[in-house]
């Protein structure tokens, strides 16, 4: 019996079936994908031109009609996409506003990055009927399901997402983001998205944490691009900024639970754009404290994802300094860094940007990070002030201190092999400065970064089996799974262990996260 034709290109990257619906097969639809086509050597002409499919309708979109398949949908396509490969769409955008725009909405559906395994969700999960989302914000805060999904971001999610502070009132995630969402539904359909995800995984209900989240989560990615569009025409009014800013945070929360990595790096991308017109008006400043706290945490989101390639950096030192400067204490309790070492990295990982852009010489290059490592050497954590009197603070401090210099030694040599002298010393300060934070301690839930740049470079059993245990107790202490911290060290210490016993080469955690085929390349979210 011939074949019914090749499979979508997204369904033959994921190497799965597809029901060769078109102009989108439905398997795509379902899940949230966008659907990537078909192959250009294949000539159609029309839709259901002949055959069993002569005379039928354009499938729909909508995501219960998941029954009365036609055999066709079992058929296997012959050609499979190598997972190095990425379909892409390229777009003639005339401004930087419309490309982040234009990213985010090609990364609107809930994608799964290559080099990260992911199960199939069987059908019947989609067999309910998802309701009409309204389109303004007093209807759909009127609905119950609303009121149950934000009783959820607020007493289940909020506590988790900054240390020491907890369930208080003057918790930011609660006190910025819930009345902003009350009025910018933007905002609301993305606190929404996070928590039906967040609360689907946790109660096993597949149906609000594949197709309910995601329908949220696209309608929230919908308006962030229309207002960032309009950031390009004329000036936001401050709550407009900081919806922006909150909502790209919130998207990246969800991205930290879904799978730890944002696609294609279109979210921090998309708030470059927004940040770079606020800068220019003067529209950011140190008595924004809402607009500087959203600020402080997108900025160390970017060195996060820098660490895994420079060039993907998009905050400038300036903006840094400006974060420094003007952010409260809640920078620190939240990403846990102090803001002294956050602008030594930051520096350093730009030079590094620079010198792969070929901006910078070599030598000039190493000057930069030998005076980064250096000035990360002489900071004593003692002698500064931390959000609050809790001795373990300055356990906190030493442990970023130390990853950001590990980080340092790696951009000096990438293949200085694991057993080197400073390298190790790094590791043991890291190690010793986290076992100070006991799982009963919320200060325990801002040191998956430390862990995980001492866990990848871990040579010993044991220093490996503590270090996933540690990340075991932040994955139960904050109810949040982030699966890329484990993934990436089992693939470095899978790759160390099957090394020849003379090789010492380094195998570093970044050759797991960059992928040549791709264009733009993901965010990994260690974090």
């Amino acid at each position: 019996m011939p074949r019914a034709g090749a499979a979508c290109l997204t369904c033959r990257q994921k190497c799965r079936k597809c029901d060769r619906g078109r102009p989108s097969c439905q398997r795509c639809v379902s899940k949230g994908l966008v659907c990537g086509g078909y192959p250009e050597r294949f000539r159609f002409c029309g839709i259901a031109s002949r055959g069993k499919w002569k005379g039928a309708r354009i499938p729909t979109s909508s995501r219960s009609s998941t029954g009365g398949r036609s055999e066709i949908s079992n058929a296997i396509s012959d050609t499979q996409v190598p997972p190095a490969q990425e379909v892409t769409e390229t777009t003639h955008l005339d401004s930087e506003g419309d490309q982040a725009s234009a990213a985010i909405l090609n990364g609107s559906s809930k994608t799964t990055p290559k080099g990260l395994s992911v199960s199939e969700k069987p059908s019947e999960a989609y067999s309910r009927p998802l309701l009409e989302l309204p389109d303004d914000v007093t209807t759909l805060l009127d609905s119950p399901n609303t009121a149950r999904l934000l009783s959820h971001y607020d007493e289940i999610i909020c506590p988790h997402q900054i240390a020491e502070v907890g369930d208080d009132a003057e918790n930011p995630y609660r006190a910025y983001i819930l009345p902003l969402a009350r009025k910018k539904i933007g905002l609301l359909y993305a606190v929404l998205g996070l928590s039906a995800s967040h609360l689907g995984r946790i109660t096993g209900d597949e149906f609000l944490h594949e197709a309910t989240a995601v329908e949220y989560r696209m309608k929230a990615i919908r308006a962030l691009s229309e207002e960032i569009r309009k950031s390009q025409r004329t000036s936001l009014l401050e709550d407009e900024q900081d919806t922006v800013l909150a909502i790209i945070q919130v998207l990246l929360l969800h991205d930290i639970s879904e799978s730890g990595v944002s696609s294609h790096g279109i979210h921090i991308t998309g708030a470059m754009s927004v940040c770079k017109q606020l800068l220019i008006a003067e529209g950011l400043h140190g008595r924004r404290q809402r607009a500087m706290f959203f600020l402080g945490n997108l900025a160390w989101l970017d060195i996060i994802r820098a660490s895994a390639g420079p060039e993907r950096m998009c905050f400038s030192q300036d903006i840094r300094e400006l974060v420094a400067c003007a952010s409260d204490r809640k920078f620190e309790l939240v990403n846990g860094c102090p803001r002294e070492v956050f602008l030594a990295i930051g520096a350093a990982l730009e030079k590094a940007k620079e010198h792969t852009l070929g901006w910078l010489t070599w030598d000039e290059y190493q000057i930069a990070l030998l005076l980064a490592k250096h000035k990360l050497y002489a900071w004593d954590p003692k002698g500064r002030e931390y959000p609050s009197h809790e001795p373990r603070w300055l356990s906190i401090a030493e442990a970023f201190q130390f990853a950001c210099i590990l980080r340092i030694l790696r951009l000096l040599d990438p293949l200085k092999p694991a057993s080197s002298s400073d390298i190790q010393d790094c590791v043991r300060r890291i190690l010793d400065a986290t076992a100070m934070i006991t799982p009963d301690c919320s200060l325990l839930e801002i040191l998956v970064f430390p862990l995980f740049m001492a866990g990848s470079d871990c040579l010993s059993r044991h220093s490996q089996y503590y270090v996933l245990t540690r990340l075991r107790d932040v994955e139960r202490r904050s109810e949040f799974r982030n699966p890329v911290p484990v993934d990436l060290l089992r693939k470095v210490w899978d790759a160390r262990a099957a090394q020849a016993e003379d090789d010492h080469t380094n195998i570093s955690w970044t050759a797991f996260t960059h992928f040549p085929g791709l264009a733009r390349q993901h965010d990994y979210l260690i974090i």
